[in-house]
């Protein structure tokens, strides 16, 4: 644990930082995505990052296909 400087009342405080989103390590604030260097982490972060993308578009697809649809049976 890094010890950054003591508090007025004598408590430690630790240094500022983030931790990794897939196995919470701690890493420095400006690490850009907020995984740790292994290379596990990257890989299952690369995954939950392209599930992500593409629910995003099934969110606003699925939607707008039943619109269409809805329009179409009304004409």
């Amino acid at each position: 644990m890094n010890v950054m400087s003591q508090g007025n009342r004598g408590r430690n405080t630790m240094t500022p930082h983030r931790h990794c989103i897939v196995c919470w390590t701690p890493i420095p604030l400006d690490r850009d995505p907020a995984i740790c260097r292994a290379d596990e982490c990257a890989k299952i972060n690369v995954k939950r990052e392209a599930s992500r993308k593409r629910f995003t578009v099934m969110l606003y697809l699925f939607p707008a296909i039943a619109l269409v649809l809805a329009f179409l049976s009304a004409v």
